[in-house]
Parts: structure tokens; C-alpha cells; sequence
């Protein structure tokens, strides 16, 4: 006979050592950073792809150098303006910015460095349409 897991959807109980990863896994779930459990599934659901389309360690570290650098470098902006974004939104990025950019990071350097790079990636496409 099974345990009831009616009070906790998530726990799932396949064998003798399923809980404790479990258990493990919601725990790292409850620290995700974007406090959703939807960033946390996906991220879990990442962890079991085939063998062959892995992210290995090495990668992964590239990728956060390469997001580091593009993203989270501290940078002074001079010419400033003012931004109205919902409080959920900028805690998200409050939080990107402080746990894994470097010291001097803030938001404002973080959604500057965004917006550059979407500016950059969709120029073509903005002038194709602003001739529409």
C-alpha cells in the first residue's frame, strides 16, 4: 500500500529512494528564483532529457559567463529616464540582478543591457515594419 500524497501533489513515490529525491527536489523547487513553480518544473524537466541532448556542467558554465557578460556587467548610465514596470516584474529582475550579477549590478544596468540586445536583435525587423 502506497502513501497517501493527496496533501502534496508534487511528491511522487516510485521506490525506496524516490522520496529523498524528492524531498530534494522540492526543496530546490521552493529556491527557484523567479518564485513560480512553472520555472521550476521546466528547469527539473531539463535535468531528464536524453543522454544525448544533455547540457553538460562545462556548458552550462559557459552559458552563464556568456549571459554574465551580456547582461549582468555593472554599468553606469548617464542619460537616464524614468520606467514604469509592474512591482512582480521588478522583483524578478531585482533578484536576477543581485544574486547572480556581480557587485555593482542594478536593475537598471540589468533592463538597459536587455533592452540594447532586443534592440539589436530586432533592428532589421523594426525598420521592415516601421515602412509597413
Amino acid at each position: 500500500m502506497q502513501p497517501d500524497n493527496s496533501t502534496n501533489p508534487n511528491l511522487a513515490v516510485n521506490s525506496d529512494n524516490a522520496v529523498n529525491s524528492t524531498t530534494i527536489a522540492n526543496a530546490v523547487a521552493n529556491e527557484n528564483l523567479f518564485g513560480n513553480e512553472q520555472t521550476a518544473t521546466a528547469a527539473t524537466d531539463t535535468t531528464e532529457l536524453p543522454k544525448q541532448q544533455r547540457i553538460g556542467k562545462q556548458q552550462r558554465k559557459s552559458d552563464f559567463a556568456e549571459f554574465k557578460a551580456t547582461f549582468l556587467t555593472p554599468a553606469k548610465l548617464v542619460n537616464r529616464h524614468p520606467v514604469n514596470i509592474e512591482d512582480d516584474i521588478w522583483e524578478q529582475l531585482e533578484r536576477i540582478a543581485r544574486i547572480l550579477g556581480e557587485r555593482g549590478t542594478t536593475v537598471a544596468s540589468y533592463i538597459n543591457a536587455v533592452l540594447a540586445d532586443h534592440l539589436r536583435a530586432y533592428s532589421p525587423d523594426i525598420e521592415i515594419w516601421r515602412k509597413l
